[in-house]
């Protein structure tokens, strides 16, 4: 039988004192570079802390958005500037779910660069009304304007509540579906606005006109709170005086004739330095006779007919594509030539003072094209087609007309336009017309003491993308610092291993 002899493994040769230093070396290394590395870890999160907190405290955000959503005007960033009253801002809502919606989320960001520019003069508390129920309840008196979300603008009396319409733009899909698009970002015309009336020494009041079945659009409303007015309601059959404070009183689609007391009393406040805004469209009887006769008065002869234009409107031939005349009142708006009126259900007026009257003047804003022709209106008409027919009368016809008073100094004026429906909420709030500026532009005219804000809404057709320092650094650390950081490394375990 074979035997197997167990092989006796060879002895280990001693260690030389080079290879131990070597493996010293080795070990050195190895400890030098994990605490270089936990050094450089811990360095990046500090740093990061550190680009945290600057840019809580100093806005280093950069916008890079394709329409600079975030972007403030020079007018707003002087006026934040220089404040001198202190605003305070509460918004219902917890400061994480604010941040985080998807609508509110553009208002947090761009309200943290009025805090910065502001500095102490703005003051944001966040309460959620859910968890605060009692803390809300000190805002009983705002309870018809205020929702979940509301930016609620304060200083002193006076107050301003923001929601979510009123710091986006919406175009309607179709002119039936009821659906709406959100296209643009306001935020800031209404935090600008907002801040601006509640800190005006001057708080105008706009009278709405009632007692005649009288409609007036929600973002009509909204635009004449957005330039600093208080909006009330005024029923002279009631009343029978105009209260001292108006500034402005509107009439807008009357479906009953004013009594000659409602007008005389209209008169006399015109030509005590008021404002008169008259709107009237097709969806008005066409007999009014008191209304029309004072309106005639000042120059404005509003038409029994429709305009109508087959070549420039949108859906069909009442909405109409109306255009701005050269008049000087305009000229705020020369920038905005990309956009247009729509101006549906209109009536023509004759714009034309008597030759004996001398007191008053009268311009036209707003015109129909060439194309538009205008049909004869009856409270009974019913059309069997829009086309153009024979008897039919060739435009263009004036739309909007500003006759002003030259009595004496206070100069009141009086504004008629005959397409009310310019105002409907959906043509009011769609970015890409001009329905909204032109009005304001108007009131602004009317109440040249006033600071009516207009900022134009941006577009929100792009995703927006904005990065703040946190973002930035991990852009930059990446695409930059890693690859300088490796590149480096490289080189010197190059030079290292070369003197081994």
């Amino acid at each position: 039988m074979k035997r197997f002899h167990k092989k006796n493994k060879a002895p280990k040769a001693p260690v030389s004192p080079e290879q131990k230093a070597q493996k010293r070396k080795r070990l050195r290394r190895v400890s030098v570079s994990a605490a270089g590395l936990a050094f450089a870890l811990a360095a990046v999160i500090l740093l990061n802390l550190v680009c945290t907190n600057l840019t809580d405290r100093f806005d280093l955000t950069l916008d890079l958005t394709a329409n600079q959503l975030y972007e403030i005007t020079d007018d707003t960033k002087t006026m934040l500037e220089s404040m001198e009253d202190t605003v305070d801002i509460t918004i219902l809502a917890a400061e994480d779910d604010f941040r985080n919606d998807s609508y509110y989320g553009k208002v947090y960001t761009l309200l943290n660069k009025y805090v910065n520019l502001a500095g102490d003069n703005i003051t944001v508390e966040y309460i959620d009304p859910y968890t605060n129920p009692n803390v809300v309840s000190r805002y009983s008196d705002l309870a018809a304007t205020i929702q979940a979300g509301s930016v609620i603008v304060s200083c002193g009396d006076h107050t301003r509540v923001l929601n979510d319409s009123d710091f986006y733009t919406t175009e309607s899909s179709s002119s039936y579906s009821g659906y709406s698009t959100v296209t643009g970002f306001q935020g800031e015309q209404a935090l600008t606005s907002a801040i601006t009336a509640v800190t005006s020494d001057q708080t105008p009041v706009a009278y709405l006109l009632q007692g005649h079945n009288e409609s007036v659009s929600t973002a009509f409303t909204s635009m004449l709170t957005n330039a600093g007015f208080t909006v009330s309601l005024l029923n002279l059959t009631e009343e029978k005086e105009i209260p001292d404070d108006a500034s402005i009183v509107v009439i807008s689609l009357p479906q009953a004739d004013l009594t000659e007391t409602e007008a005389d009393l209209i008169d006399a406040f015109v030509k005590g330095g008021g404002d008169l805004m008259v709107f009237d469209g097709t969806l008005s009887p066409t007999s009014l006779p008191v209304l029309y006769s004072y309106l005639k008065e000042w120059g404005a002869d509003v038409q029994a007919d429709m305009v109508l234009d087959a070549d420039y409107n949108i859906n069909e031939e009442p909405d109409i594509l109306a255009q701005l005349t050269d008049s000087d009142v305009n000229s705020a708006l020369d920038s905005k030539t990309d956009m247009v009126l729509v101006t549906p259900n209109a009536k023509s007026i004759t714009a034309k003072l008597d030759s004996s009257v001398t007191d008053r003047t009268i311009e036209t804003l707003m015109e129909s094209r060439d194309t538009a022709y205008a049909k004869v209106l009856t409270d009974e008409t019913e059309y069997d087609s829009y086309a153009k027919a024979d008897g039919d009368t060739d435009g263009p016809f004036a739309l909007a007309t500003l006759s002003t008073y030259t009595g004496n100094d206070d100069g009141g004026q009086v504004f008629v336009c005959s397409a009310a429906l310019m105002m409907t909420d959906d043509l009011m709030s769609a970015s890409s017309l001009l329905n909204r500026s032109f009005l304001s532009n108007v009131v602004s005219e009317m109440q040249p003491d006033l600071d009516v804000v207009t900022i134009a809404a941006k577009s929100l057709s792009a995703e927006p993308l904005i990065a703040g320092t946190t973002a930035q650094f991990v852009i930059f650390l990446l695409l930059a610092l890693f690859p300088l950081a490796l590149f480096g490394a490289g080189i010197a375990v190059f030079f290292r291993r070369r003197k081994l």
